[in-house]
């Protein structure tokens, strides 16, 4: 088995290589200084205008903690989340079998989507990974004689999941909907609502309420946390039917999938057949995918690490279809043909290829490149030059950090307040309230600014202009002259 686990492991372990290779994006940057403002205060406040829940930045804490404060410390928790996202088929190869299970952790090994996200903090990676446990624990307390202990382990991973991300919502559809239609194509009801269920779910159901209270609360010191918790749920809705400027067609998905993710694509198609001749697990993952991409499709909020959400559910349908076309093919099967099953198996590892050059081109090599739907709102290199050279200068100057001023007038501020975070007078003004005089010991301008506020800057600067960032003006930095 280990001969056919290590490539995969290789590849997974790749993900490490060069965190920072990527600039800083927007979101990463918030993240960070959330976690900056946890250790300040010593727990995180829950804000429902952040939408996601407070889990993900105790582990971004924790991480920070033991590897210090970087980029790399932000990113190594949805790398090792993303590890154990990739290798979930096998959690599930008592129903599907290793080789099924194989190909499957095989698309996900090599997808763009699930290697460039999973070298970015947000928390994507850390979510699905839990909504894929959940129907893992969920196999097992559907069967009658469940243990109590393994409810409890269900409202473990439920608690996680909302302490992640208010998306939980979404999956808990989706799941009902593919356990109603699974209990309409099988005519039975496959759950027995017994005595012991509703024990078990009560107990399942007490534990995630725990679990919410503890980290909505910041560990019972933000009294209002549990009503912050069902107040996002408001303020999600809407988002989510109006799009705010994320909004995309019905078909977005299918055209993704269909450009970068042709496993996932295959694994939609193969997703509306396998109900119809598969039973069991097969069955439910196979509409818990297909509804999934239903209500991320409806949803007029649309981003590009969304998709993973049921990403992960269509490859598994791929390795289970395409397992069964390798059966059917075996020449010792009426009807195989060796010629057919080796082009086949060509034709998979040929695309193999080409997902591994479309990965390594977004995730390595040009992960700020204009026109990539995963280069989403992404920060350039270009901008953290200027931005590096004033951080090492404060380094070489006695209380630099303390000191040192200065003023940003911008549109869009991220990720300068978690890049410059350390940087005590940090001022960050929009056209509203510019201050009356720009006389800082650094100026960060957007150049479509610059214009109007060029007569309040006072002194001698020296000027660079560099892209910041998608969707933002070229920003133009200014160093005072013998500063």
């Amino acid at each position: 088995m280990i001969r056919y686990l290590l490539p995969l492991i290789l590849l997974v372990l790749f993900r490490f290589y060069g965190l920072e290779l990527r600039p800083i994006h927007h979101d990463e940057a918030v993240n960070g200084w959330f976690v900056d403002g946890l250790f300040t205060r010593g727990y995180y406040i829950y804000d429902p205008e952040n939408y996601h829940g407070p889990f993900f930045f105790y582990v971004l804490a924790f991480f920070e903690k033991v590897f210090g404060r970087s980029l790399a410390s932000l990113r190594i928790p949805a790398v090792l989340f993303g590890i154990g996202l990739t290798f979930v088929p096998f959690a599930f190869r008592r129903w599907i079998g290793f080789r099924a299970a194989w190909i499957g952790a095989a698309a996900l090994a090599v997808s763009p989507a699930m290697v460039f996200f999973s070298r970015y903090s947000i928390h994507e990676t850390a979510f699905v990974l839990s909504c894929v446990l959940f129907v893992r624990v969920w196999l097992v307390v559907r069967e009658p004689g469940a243990k109590v202990s393994i409810w409890a382990l269900l409202g473990l991973v439920l608690g996680l999941m909302a302490s992640l991300k208010e998306n939980f919502v979404v999956f808990g559809g989706a799941l009902f909907g593919a356990e109603a239609v699974t209990a309409l194509q099988s005519r039975r009801l496959l759950i027995q609502f017994d005595r012991a269920f509703f024990r078990g779910l009560a107990v399942a159901l007490a534990v995630a309420f725990v679990f919410i209270i503890v980290f909505f609360t910041g560990f019972f010191q933000d009294g209002q946390g549990v009503l912050k918790f069902f107040q996002a749920f408001l303020k999600w809705f809407d988002t989510g039917t109006k799009g705010n400027g994320h909004d995309k067609p019905f078909l977005y998905w299918v055209e993704l999938m269909g450009r970068y993710e042709w496993p996932a694509l295959l694994g939609l198609a193969s997703s509306l057949v396998l109900p119809f001749l598969k039973t069991g697990f097969v069955r439910i993952n196979a509409w818990i995918g297909i509804f999934l991409w239903l209500i991320y499709s409806l949803v007029a909020y649309k981003t590009p690490w969304c998709g993973l959400s049921f990403f992960v559910f269509l490859a598994i349908s791929f390795g289970v279809a395409t397992d069964e076309i390798l059966m059917r093919l075996a020449p010792k099967k009426k009807g195989g043909s060796l010629i057919a099953r080796n082009v086949l198996v060509s034709t998979m590892m040929l695309g193999a290829v080409y997902l591994g050059y479309k990965t390594v081109d977004v995730a390595y090599l040009h992960p700020d490149q204009d026109g990539h739907p995963y280069i989403y709102g992404q920060t350039y290199h270009d901008f953290l030059g200027p931005v590096n050279r004033i951080l090492e200068d404060l380094r070489t100057r006695p209380e630099g950090f303390e000191k040192t001023r200065i003023q940003v007038l911008s549109a869009f501020t991220w990720p300068l307040p978690y890049l410059l975070g350390q940087v005590r007078q940090t001022g960050y003004y929009g056209e509203s309230n510019a201050p009356a005089e720009l006389n800082a010991d650094y100026l960060l301008i957007d150049e479509s600014l610059l214009p109007k506020f060029e007569s309040r800057i006072k002194g001698n600067y020296q000027r660079e202009t560099v892209r910041a960032r998608q969707w933002a003006s070229r920003m133009v930095f200014l160093t005072k002259v013998g500063n």
